[in-house]
């Protein structure tokens, strides 16, 4: 129920967001950031066109055994729960660089499609309390973010990936650039030949 109520405020400083800066634009992957209000992290949107079907990107995108495969830097996705057909609980674990402690995340996510433009979001939520943290580990204390498939003309799909997260510790200098820039945009270069 915690969850469910949770989910109702998910990507609230995301859906007003509109002072988005483009940082990187490289092999058909733009970068955008802007400030955050709740992360030391700036909140960054990626993006890309992809020619598949939004049932494939939707297929990919719900596979977390092979995450550690394409997003950069997670080391494990293991899924914990289906709450329904539409939402799961997730725990992952982030190959932090040394000296840095690897970082874990427990995140609900929630699939939705619109009935009339067909555009398919997968919401992302953190749920940090849902499972006991590793002593060996930070768990990251807030992430939000949001996977969005726009179909466009020509077989070609808009995926966007947007997040705001804290990775929690004191995260500075170019461990910070790589959780606010690299993470990502390798990602979504990852999805782009792989998906």
């Amino acid at each position: 129920r915690a969850i469910v109520a949770s989910s109702a405020l998910l990507l609230s400083s995301l859906a007003v967001a509109s002072d988005w800066q483009l940082e990187m634009d490289e092999e058909g992957v733009q970068l955008y950031s802007m400030e955050s209000t709740t992360s030391p992290m700036k909140t960054v949107r990626v993006v890309s066109q992809v020619k598949a079907s939004l049932s494939s990107l939707v297929s990919f995108l719900s596979d977390h055994n092979q995450f550690p495969a394409w997003m950069d830097k997670v080391a494990k996705a293991e899924k914990i729960k289906d709450i329904s057909p539409q939402e799961t609980i997730t725990y992952t674990v982030i190959d932090s660089p040394w000296p840095e402690r690897d970082r874990d995340n427990v995140i609900y996510s929630k699939w939705e499609q619109d009935p009339q433009s067909l555009v398919v979001t997968k919401k992302i939520l953190s749920e940090p309390q849902y499972v006991s943290e590793n002593a060996d580990m930070i768990r990251m204390p807030f992430f939000e973010g949001e996977w969005k498939l726009v179909p466009k003309s020509n077989g070609l799909v808009e995926v966007s990936y947007t997040v705001d997260f804290n990775p929690g510790g004191n995260v500075q200098g170019w461990v910070l650039e790589m959780f606010t820039y690299e993470m990502p945009f390798k990602t979504m270069q990852n999805l782009h030949t792989t998906a």
